[in-house]
């Protein structure tokens, strides 16, 4: 089934909320602007493939979806012309991709970088070079919605591929005639591997494909062994009764702040919305205290902030105002659920990101304390900015923007707050987690 994973841009003008069955797809990319591989997780791209300076002109023409790997468009390149070379470098407008082992100067790593990451709209070019000289122009020339067929095939083809590196018999000089697209598709289903994890996982998840690209060749089992229980690849839904208690704590707070605003005291909630926010919601046992000053209550705080991370508010002349996406999700849990799960991990530093996303795929795998304690202390060992027998209590401190947002809306279970971790998370946690791994566009 298809996944979903994006990057958008935050737009400063929401269109009506549109109301047919798709709705949350539509709405993501009115609101930001997303290109539609990055909405419905898979689709269709035809790429024109051609040797660039070489008379007679030699091209493939290959439909492939759309989060294939770098890696893998580069295997089945090598199919498709006939060579069997183990180095690739795909040059887009603002950088340069190579595998891990090949870095160089300001190359960036390829291994974890979809297709649909350079290549995504038509008429976006990318330059495959083998060397300094020579290569080959990739070019999209049609995207397609149409997934019903997913494997890479040839639409055409013209002239045989001069021999390069080591090469097939069909590459050899003195071959007649280009090969016919029957043998180049039959090339073509025998270049692909079976996914591992690692690989599967990255393809469907941006964050994941970050956190594998900052943390170098390290070897990660833990991590390895929770991702496929994330089920990335699994296609989700959420309904509304399930959005509504998930987001209730938001929905209440953009209904609080209404068309006029709330005016701040001293940059804090005044005490009349903190008793709101006391008396209104439930917070179960984590609501200590008859202070209705904000300072002495970091719920109040973090639904404020969260709010403001999430772009639901902002602060204008010393008053709480909504934002127009804000105004346009009021009523709408549902697609305040995917624009939430699309704006997580919060924190504006990478390392605050990184930490965020250790806990969304702990949360998005059922994990056990214990067990995403042992991943976060592996990976931030291999990201080399948290280790020792400490770093899964100093990673939940850096992660504390996306932590406490998934304690704020009960993600995390009711004993979070008190420092306990171990409670019971609610069924659509696992669900909220998944999707905001594979829509954030945070990368």
């Amino acid at each position: 089934m298809p996944n979903r994973t994006g990057r958008a841009r935050h737009l400063t003008l929401v269109p009506d909320l549109p109301t047919e069955p798709r709705r949350e797809l539509e709405f993501a990319r009115a609101v930001h602007d997303v290109p539609a591989a990055w909405v419905s997780g898979i689709v269709q791209l035809t790429l024109h493939v051609e040797l660039l300076s070489y008379v007679p002109t030699v091209w493939r023409r290959l439909r492939l979806r759309s989060d294939l790997l770098l890696p893998e468009l580069h295997a089945l390149i090598q199919a498709a012309m006939g060579w069997r070379d183990e180095h690739y470098r795909l040059e887009s407008e603002t950088e340069t991709f190579v595998p891990t082992t090949r870095r160089a100067g300001g190359d960036a790593a390829g291994d974890h970088v979809r297709i649909d990451a350079v290549l995504a709209r038509p008429g976006d070019r990318a330059y495959y070079r083998f060397d300094d000289l020579r290569g080959l122009s990739v070019q999209v020339v049609e995207v397609d919605a149409d997934i019903d067929d997913l494997r890479p095939t040839c639409l055409g083809a013209e002239n045989v591929s001069p021999a390069h590196g080591v090469i097939d018999e069909d590459a050899l000089p003195g071959r007649s005639g280009a090969p016919t697209v029957e043998e180049i598709n039959e090339r073509l289903r025998g270049a692909r591997e079976v996914r591992s994890a690692e690989t599967e996982s990255a393809a469907a998840s941006a964050l994941v494909a970050r956190l594998f690209s900052r943390s170098g060749a390290v070897p990660k089992p833990r991590l390895l062994e929770l991702l496929p229980r994330c089920e990335l690849t699994i296609e989700s839904s959420v309904d509304l009764p399930v959005a509504d208690t998930a987001m209730t704590k938001m929905m209440w707070l953009l209904r609080k702040v209404g068309d006029s605003g709330i005016a701040l005291a001293g940059g804090s909630l005044p005490p009349r919305v903190v008793e709101a926010v006391r008396d209104e919601l439930d917070w179960g046992i984590g609501w200590v205290g008859d202070s209705l000053l904000e300072a002495d209550h970091h719920q109040a705080t973090d639904l404020r902030e969260a709010a403001k991370a999430l772009g639901l508010v902002r602060m204008f002349k010393g008053v709480l105002v909504r934002t127009r996406v804000g105004t346009a999700l009021v009523g709408d849990p549902v697609g305040l659920w995917h624009h939430c799960a699309a704006r997580l991990p919060l924190g504006k530093q990478p390392h605050e990101q990184d930490a965020g996303t250790l806990f969304l795929i702990a949360l998005a795998a059922s994990a056990s304390p214990a067990q995403r304690d042992a991943m976060i202390v592996e990976v931030t060992g291999a990201l080399d900015w948290v280790t020792g027998d400490h770093g899964a209590f100093e990673a939940q401190k850096i992660a504390h923007p996306t932590v406490a947002f998934l304690d704020l809306i009960g993600a995390h279970g009711p004993l979070f707050y008190l420092g306990g971790g171990g409670a019971e998370s609610p069924i659509w946690a696992r669900r909220f987690a998944r999707d905001a791994l594979r829509t954030s566009r945070r990368p």
